[in-house]
């Protein structure tokens, strides 16, 4: 089984921990990017994987092809051009601050992929399962139209499709968001999308309180007007404070909501990429035939996980992951 992402990894440059941005003399450097973050996670799960993405042809492209190659990723069919590489600044939140991002990707080598840049045939060859988010099809009408196309493909071939909506305010609008959301739902089969998504891109309205039951109505709803989705997942996270949160992931297979239990993230180190590791949990339990109480607990304690660890990637293995749901995690291992 392989899985192919599609997508921009940019620099990241973030704060130390207690300084803002006005404060900064330095920044850490890490490389991130929400498709990128799933492949990398995937791999660490054993999962073969293939990045599609276009980057610039100076040293910080050569850095990342570097980067994705530690990590396992095949990088075959990613492509170089003579442009910037996209940038994002995160301002690290403590307590009572929470974190912030601006972004600056702007002309970057990817935001700037026009339809027919990519060889969509062969950057399919072999894959099982096409993973794309929100945020790649946020970036440009051009870009969507080169998706819209993979996913024909994906389509005719028989390879799965997994979308995360991941939307961003900062970069495109609701209204923008609904069209495409629209345009691709019908060849979507795994799809990563909550409440406000449905309420907000979809416009999908209930009087349901509970948010568990709103859920699955949505979900239900979901499912009979899109019978190509087979499985829908998302977490719910209670905020005490930028530093303790806690998260519980729900799966909806079949007609049936599966609640994972809910964990408690003390002193997190690096909220980003927390949804990422999430998708990543769900799709190897998808890909492995998992029930449905493994696959939302074992994609629960994957981003809990990432909240421990500085950077947009998720550095854990399955192990580790199976030790939190045993309620073994924080057990020094000899």
């Amino acid at each position: 089984m392989k899985v192919a992402g599609f997508g921009e990894i940019m620099l990241r440059l973030s704060t130390n921990r207690g300084n803002r941005i006005s404060q900064a003399n330095n920044f850490n450097a890490n490389y991130g990017g929400g498709e990128a973050n799933v492949l990398i996670s995937l791999s660490n799960f054993g999962i073969d994987t293939s990045f599609i993405t276009r980057l610039s042809s100076n040293y910080i492209g050569d850095s990342i092809i570097s980067y994705l190659n530690s990590k396992s990723i095949d990088t075959k069919n990613i492509t170089r051009v003579n442009k910037r590489t996209g940038i994002y600044f995160l301002e690290i939140g403590s307590g009572n601050r929470g974190s912030k991002v601006i972004y600056d990707r702007e002309n970057s080598a990817f935001s700037t992929l026009k339809y027919g840049d990519i060889n969509i045939d062969e950057a399919l060859e072999g894959i099982d399962i096409f993973h794309f988010s929100g945020i790649t099809l946020a970036l440009s009408p051009d870009i969507r139209k080169i998706v819209k196309d993979i996913l024909v493909k994906c389509k005719e071939k028989n390879i799965l499709v997994s979308y995360d909506s991941n939307y961003r305010a900062k970069l495109w609008s609701l209204e923008e968001a609904r069209k495409a959301t629209l345009d691709i739902l019908p060849y979507v089969n795994i799809l990563s999308f909550g409440v406000l998504d449905a309420e907000n891109i979809l416009n999908m309205k209930c009087d349901i309180e509970d948010k568990h039951d709103k859920l699955k109505y949505y979900y239900t709803e979901l499912e009979e007007i899109y019978p190509n989705i087979v499985h829908m997942f998302s977490s719910f996270r209670d905020i005490e404070s930028s530093s303790i949160n806690y998260l519980q992931c729900n799966y909806f297979n079949k007609g049936i909501l599966y609640r994972s239990d809910i964990l408690k993230i003390d002193d997190i180190i690096d909220r980003v990429g927390g949804g990422d590791a999430l998708t990543a949990g769900a799709l190897y339990g998808i890909i492995k035939s998992k029930d449905g109480n493994y696959i939302s607990n074992f994609a629960n304690s994957a981003s809990v996980l990432k909240h421990s660890i500085f950077g947009d990637a998720n550095c854990v293995d399955v192990d580790e992951i199976e030790s939190i749901m045993r309620n073994e995690g924080t057990k020094i291992q000899r």
